[in-house]
């Protein structure tokens, strides 16, 4: 059993997975609640009379570059990446196979063992095939098209099952 996909990856699905990717580990967590944290002083704060208005007005301004600095960058990175990426430019072919996962693009083609495959993840608009902590093969849900099942199902027949975290 085969199944092939044609991907063009988008920039909001690539930015879709980065914030996944930088959110699930705990550096981009932190970020969140050092934000949050900057801004519930601000309060207490004020709240005990020992901030003024102005300097509520500091701390909240500052915890919003501390939630919102991370998802800024990372959609600059998406949009750069589109550009410079040749394989979310131009786009590629992946091979779904019993033995293997392929990507093809022009002349060049990659296998991928199973066995290489340290985890699957999905997001609200990709699905992650991992081969390395920060290297994945990133498909838009929407190139899977009608054949998704029937993709996951090979997934799921040759990657371990603790492995693949898909909703």
């Amino acid at each position: 059993m085969e199944e092939k996909i044609f991907v063009q990856m988008t920039e909001k699905a690539l930015f879709d997975f980065m914030l996944f990717h930088t959110y699930s580990k705990f550096a981009g967590f932190l970020s969140n609640v050092l934000g949050m944290a900057v801004a519930f002083i601000g309060i207490i704060l004020t709240i005990m009379n020992k901030a003024t208005i102005g300097q509520l007005v500091l701390y909240l301004v500052a915890a919003a570059i501390f939630v919102s600095f991370t998802p800024i960058q990372l959609k600059m990175r998406a949009k750069k990446q589109m550009q410079t990426n040749a394989e979310y430019k131009e786009g590629c072919s992946y091979l779904f196979r019993k033995e293997n996962l392929t990507r093809v693009q022009g002349e060049c083609e990659t296998v991928f063992e199973w066995n290489q495959i340290e985890k699957v993840v999905s997001t609200p608009k990709t699905i992650g095939f991992y081969y390395g902590p920060d290297k994945a093969l990133i498909v838009p849900k929407e190139c899977f098209e009608n054949r998704f099942v029937q993709i996951m199902q090979i997934v799921m027949q040759n990657v371990d099952m603790s492995k693949v975290n898909v909703r």
